[in-house]
């Protein structure tokens, strides 16, 4: 059984609905009125392109997001690599009004990254992360993000197993959960 690793190959896994969460953080977004959202999105290594990340981004897509590439930021789970796409992102003479990044870690640096550079956030940029494991930034701020129900996921691994060895679990076993937004302080209306 393999927990929070969305996969069409035949094998059990429970995972988070990855491109539901994807659309619901752009729909959040468009409806404080951003229409330029970007996307960090991320990868385990730079030679994997996991699953996750390839839901993350085809939610983002498929939510009319892609007005150009450079919206859209490909890097490694690490906060060097999220500064350098908010960097980029950031620094462009067209830059985004909002950014969903795929990890609460990475959302903690694009914020970082807007004040080291005299960007207001959540006033001249809206940031949602995704996770909901970190209570606050180091400046105190709290994040718009997805918590993710690893419990349930847990529960339902174990149960699923139980019925495997049990023989009355149909195979393979597949399940997609819901994360849910988690409103904080890191993403205001668009003036």
């Amino acid at each position: 059984m393999v927990l929070n690793n969305p996969s069409v190959e035949p094998f059990n896994c429970i995972a988070i609905d990855n491109r539901a969460s994807a659309r619901q953080a752009v729909e959040y977004l468009v409806g404080l009125g951003h229409k330029k959202i970007a996307t960090v999105a991320g990868i385990l290594t730079p030679r994997q392109d996991r699953t996750a990340w390839r839901d993350i981004t085809t939610g983002w897509i498929r939510q009319d997001c892609r007005r150009t590439r450079n919206l859209l930021k490909k890097v490694v789970f690490l906060r060097t690599p999220a500064r350098s796409a908010a960097q980029a992102l950031l620094k462009d003479k067209d830059r985004p009004t909002a950014i969903f990044a795929a990890s609460d870690v990475m959302a903690f640096e694009i914020i970082d990254v807007a004040k080291s550079l005299g960007i207001k956030v959540p006033e001249d940029l809206s940031v949602v992360g995704f996770d909901n494991n970190l209570d606050a930034g180091e400046n105190g701020l709290k994040l718009v993000t997805f918590e993710q129900p690893i419990g349930d996921m847990a529960r339902l691994g174990i149960e699923s197993l139980y019925q495997m060895s049990l023989g009355l679990a149909k195979l393979p076993v597949k399940m997609l959960l819901e994360a849910k937004l988690v409103k904080g302080r890191s993403s205001a209306t668009l003036r």
